[in-house]
């Protein structure tokens, strides 16, 4: 009897619970205080960076992203470039006026030299500033060329396919390949340049072999008055 009236293993484990609850409570809010210091500190960091300030913003859809921004087209720097050597591969623009007047039209041709070899195919790249000129057109020099031109905003992308029924080899020597014709639409200094490459596309030319040359470039400056 008096073994079955021995019952203090279970009291003795709830006295050492609750003993124990004091210190698990002091380790929770130790954690949620600093919990909520370090997001204090980030939301302060956040408000007091403007940069981060408006992407945090876009994250949360508070402020529109606009189109310009999500162009990779956009910002591209139209530069002034010269031939270095023209015994290797190049392309280059030129024009027939170096200066015109708002509203006139400009002709910017592209010649190309391919050291000999017959080229098949080329794609070019040609930088032009869409508030400086608006292009009127763009059309091949060679007639056995087809080609095709794309409107990429500050650039024009254009192709140019060899007729395969040209059996004749193309050699470029100093040859005129394209001409751009540009409206010119307000005053200024303006450089019309042929961009090595940009994003996944590239200036090149394609021998009868399939072997790609990439050429130097070329640019030339353009002053409407």
């Amino acid at each position: 009897m008096e073994n079955q009236n021995q019952s203090f293993g279970p009291l003795n484990s709830s006295e050492m619970i609750s003993e124990k609850k004091p210190a698990s409570h002091n380790v929770r809010m130790v954690f949620i205080t600093v919990v909520v210091l370090l997001i204090a500190l980030g939301g302060y960091m956040i408000l007091s960076n403007q940069d981060l300030k408006v992407q945090f913003q876009r994250v949360l859809k508070l402020v529109p992203t606009t189109p310009q921004e999500n162009t990779e087209f956009n910002d591209i720097d139209l530069f002034v470039s010269e031939i270095q050597d023209r015994t290797i591969p190049w392309i280059e623009a030129r024009t027939d006026t170096e200066a015109v007047l708002v509203g006139e039209d400009v002709r910017v041709t592209l010649y190309g030299f391919s050291k000999g070899k017959d080229i098949v195919g080329y794609d070019v790249l040609v930088g032009i500033d869409p508030e400086a000129f608006e292009v009127v057109s763009v059309t091949s020099d060679i007639s056995e060329y087809i080609i095709k031109d794309f409107d990429k905003g500050m650039f024009y992308s254009v192709t140019g396919i060899k007729n395969p029924q040209v059996n004749d080899p193309t050699v470029f020597d100093e040859t005129a390949l394209l001409t751009f014709v540009l409206k010119a639409k307000q005053k200024g200094e303006n450089v019309v340049t042929i961009l090595s490459s940009k994003g996944n596309e590239q200036t090149k030319f394609v021998d009868n072999d399939v072997k790609v040359q990439t050429p130097q470039i070329g640019s030339v400056f353009i002053t409407v008055n």
